[in-house]
C-alpha cells in the first residue's frame, strides 16, 4: 500500500489539493455478493491500511484527510439537493434521482451525468455541508 498512497498524495500535491475526503462505510465488506472468486479477492484488499497511510503521509505534507460516513451518497441526487441521511437498518428513504444504468445517474429534471461524479459530490457535501 506504500506505492498507491504515495501516488495519491503526489497527485494531490501536484494539483494543489489540500483536503482529501475518503468515504467509509463500517462493515461494508460484510455480506458482499460479487461471486466466490471476486469476494475472496475483494475482501483481501487492505483498505484500512491504505487509509492509515494516506492520513500519515497527508499529515507530513500538510494535506488534511477526512474520513466520512458515506451511506446513500450514490443514491441521493446531488443536483436535486437530496438529504444525505445516515444508514439505519429498516428505515427506507426516497430520493429524487436514480441510477439509470451502470455509470449514469439521472436527476429529477432529466439531466444525466456520471454516477461516480454524483457519489463524489455527495461524499464531499456530506463531509462539509456548509461548503455547498
Amino acid at each position: 500500500m506504500t506505492r498507491p498512497s504515495r501516488y495519491i498524495i503526489n497527485r494531490l500535491i501536484v494539483n494543489q489539493i489540500g483536503i482529501l475526503v475518503i468515504g467509509n462505510n463500517p462493515n461494508w465488506k460484510q455480506g458482499i455478493n460479487l461471486g466466490r472468486k471476486n469476494n475472496q479477492n475483494f475482501v483481501q484488499i487492505p483498505f484500512f491500511k491504505l487509509i492509515e497511510q494516506l492520513k500519515y503521509k497527508g499529515k507530513l505534507v500538510g494535506i488534511k484527510v477526512i474520513i466520512n460516513e458515506e451511506s446513500y451518497t450514490s443514491k441521493a441526487s446531488f443536483l436535486d439537493w437530496d438529504d444525505l441521511p445516515v444508514y439505519q437498518k429498516g428505515v427506507k428513504h426516497r430520493f429524487s434521482g436514480k441510477r439509470v444504468k451502470r455509470g449514469l445517474y439521472k436527476a429529477s429534471n432529466g439531466v444525466k451525468y456520471n454516477a461516480d461524479v454524483n457519489g463524489s459530490l455527495n461524499t464531499d457535501a456530506k463531509s462539509s455541508p456548509k461548503r455547498f
